[in-house]
């Protein structure tokens, strides 16, 4: 039943979420298998492993030796390893809570998971953090959270499973390790006082921790053709070198004010009386550890603490069936307190759930699929993205080995004033047309654009290659104005628009509006 709900709820998504779905794990993949595919400035620095990517590379294989590869098998067939991967989640959360707190009150927590809105929308995503989830509610199921109350030694078989699943977890994102550091250090404070439990505490977190290194530099041998550390090289430059902080940077408190309302919802209505009523602290400990470690990083999103979320679920589960216990002594249902719960949650997550995996940033993936299928039935020499970077799918769906063109957006690496440095992308959006002025051709299809002499035109920048114009451009609206000056007089005309969002930031507001001249230059040779 699980695995049939995430299989619908895989099927029914139409938005984009963050590049990191793409550009991270079935990008890196398709460009593995197909032997093209845009790596961004991670893999060539060799920070990520290729371990999350290698989990696509079987499908795209498969699809590849029964050529497959050109149909919607190739989006499709990738999502489906996270069907089963959300599916286990769901599963994992329930027998957690059964585990502590009983039968009834998993019901209500694998309820919580299922209707929660945040995992709708990340869980069957192609994105590290809903594999990073799962292992971890996996391995907190068979973590030794409480100490026998026989005062027993630790239960090996279930430790070691917890550590494998841990440490696979930590392999694919390597901060996931803040979530073992608190748990590793309550365990040894549990068993302090017995010297064999400690000894075979420590033994097998380094017999688990060298094969995983084992397994984790072997992969990243086969893949980058040299030994590496990736979790190492994460760390440098994310964390030591602060390189993250390109990319954003959020007050102290953000995760506790924004990030944990955010992906919590109204399940925390329900968690905070949970966690007081239960008298089972250690997973809310976790949850403030985890939360509190994070908030010290400058680069703030919320799906980097996603791992906890099962955890909301766990106490917003028991509190649930406390209530439930509780009704049976009232014989009024309008008099019920847990219809009430139930239609709380129901009405904030539902229609929330709808318009984040059916309205909001539709429009990019709409358009991509019409670039999909424009480029197979043209024949098209590329595409031009004239938009924040990795706003799009890119290789991975439009599958044609052509130009494919974006706004670069990578880190100042070995810059010391980090926030004063401008990628192409923030040049572009500071002046659009002088930007185009210095990196594009001036002739665009059949005619010459018309730039200002004067001023700064007048003195072009040196040492910088014209591209040539593809036959597909690709822009949000908020830039039209900037830029529409180009298309005048030129073969190109507006070819599709789509609606993408009713919230966003500024570079990403209003439309996205696709120009080509491919169906005028087919027109033309038809003529002659």
């Amino acid at each position: 039943m699980l695995i049939l709900f995430r299989f619908y709820n895989s099927l029914s998504l139409g938005t984009f979420f963050v590049p990191d779905e793409y550009w991270q794990s079935i990008e890196v993949a398709h460009n593995f298998v197909f032997d093209y595919g845009y790596l961004t400035w991670e893999w060539k620095e060799k920070i990520r492993s290729f371990s999350y990517p290698l989990l696509f590379t079987l499908p795209y294989m498969i699809l590849k030796h029964f050529n497959l590869d050109n149909t919607d098998l190739l989006i499709y067939f990738p999502r489906l390893i996270h069907v089963f991967i959300a599916a286990l989640c769901d599963l994992y959360t329930y027998k957690l809570t059964k585990k502590y707190f009983g039968r009834n009150a998993a019901k209500w927590a694998l309820f919580c998971s299922m209707l929660s809105w945040s995992n709708w929308n990340i869980l069957v995503r192609t994105v590290s953090n809903s594999i990073e989830t799962t292992l971890t509610v996996m391995a907190l199921y068979y973590w030794p959270l409480q100490k026998p109350k026989n005062g027993g030694e630790v239960p090996i078989k279930d430790f070691i499973i917890a550590l494998a699943l841990a440490a696979i977890a930590c392999f694919f994102r390597p901060t996931n390790g803040v979530v073992w550091i608190f748990l590793g250090l309550s365990l040894i404070f549990q068993y302090r006082k017995s010297f064999k439990a400690l000894s075979n505490i420590i033994y097998y977190v380094l017999i688990v921790l060298i094969i995983t290194l084992i397994i984790s530099i072997g992969i990243d041998k086969f893949y980058f053709n040299e030994w590496i550390i990736s979790p190492w090289n994460f760390i440098k430059f994310n964390i030591i070198e602060n390189i993250s902080i390109f990319y954003g940077d959020n007050s102290w408190h953000w995760y506790f004010s924004c990030g944990l309302p955010f992906v919590g919802y109204t399940f925390l209505i329900f968690m905070i009386p949970g966690v007081i009523t239960s008298h089972f602290n250690i997973l809310f400990y976790l949850l403030l550890w985890t939360v509190g470690i994070y908030s010290n990083l400058v680069h703030k999103e919320y799906r980097f603490i996603y791992p906890i979320v099962p955890i909301i679920f766990f106490y917003s589960g028991y509190f649930l069936d406390v209530i439930s216990k509780y009704d049976q002594k009232i014989k009024s249902f309008i008099k019920k307190y847990i219809w009430k719960c139930v239609a709380l949650l129901v009405l904030t997550n539902i229609p929330l759930a709808f318009y984040i995996s059916n309205v909001h940033q539709r429009g990019v993936m709409d358009a991509t699929f019409f670039l999909r299928k424009e480029v197979r039935q043209h024949d098209a020499n590329g595409i031009l993205y004239l938009m924040p970077c990795h706003s799009t799918p890119f290789y991975s769906y439009i599958h044609k080995n052509i130009t494919l063109d974006f706004l670069t957006c990578e880190p100042p690496i070995g810059e010391k004033d980090i926030k004063a440095y401008k990628s192409e992308e923030d040049f572009f959006f500071e002046d659009p047309k002088y930007f185009l002025f210095n990196h594009f051709s001036h002739t665009i299809g059949n005619s010459t654009i018309k730039y200002p002499t004067d001023g700064k035109y007048a003195h072009p920048l040196e040492n910088i290659p014209k591209k040539e114009w593809p036959n597909y451009i690709i822009f949000f609206d908020n830039i039209y104005d900037d830029i529409k000056f180009i298309f005048e007089g030129s073969n190109y005309k507006e070819v599709k628009r789509f609606f993408n969002s009713h919230f966003n930031i500024k570079k990403r507001k209003g439309d996205i509006i696709i120009y080509s001249n491919i169906e005028n230059i087919e027109n033309e040779k038809k003529n002659n």
